[in-house]
């Protein structure tokens, strides 16, 4: 299991990603705790190009984004883990966009967060 895991994590293709996905998370959390205030105010949780904000709620709603990426991130490299040994590249396609999908989590919060500044 330990030789597994140490060779699954010397893979670029799988390291890289890795590192971007978990920097993704840091900056998501840092960016959502840092810049908002936990008050009784009103925060634009959505945006909608046709209908404008269409919804609205308290501060801590925003977590949500970082909270929902977390938990994509462990399943898809616990899936990784558990198919590196029988298909390289469909572990390697599961950390590949992941990190693709945290991304878009950080846009994501980056404009939630901007909406309410």
């Amino acid at each position: 299991m330990w030789y597994l895991l140490k060779v699954f994590f010397r893979d670029p293709w799988v390291l890289f990603p890795l590192i971007i996905s978990a920097a993704g998370q840091g900056f998501s959390w840092w960016y959502i705790l840092f810049f908002t205030q936990s008050s009784q105010e009103q925060y634009f949780l959505h945006y909608n190009i046709i209908f404008g904000v269409d919804l609205v709620g308290d501060w801590w709603k925003l977590l949500f984004i970082p909270i929902g990426g977390l938990i994509i991130l462990i399943v898809n490299f616990l899936l990784s883990i558990s198919c590196y040994n029988k298909d390289k590249v469909l572990s390697r396609l599961f950390t590949v966009f992941t990190a693709i999908f945290q991304l878009c989590l950080v846009l994501t919060a980056y404009l939630a967060v901007g909406m309410n500044i």
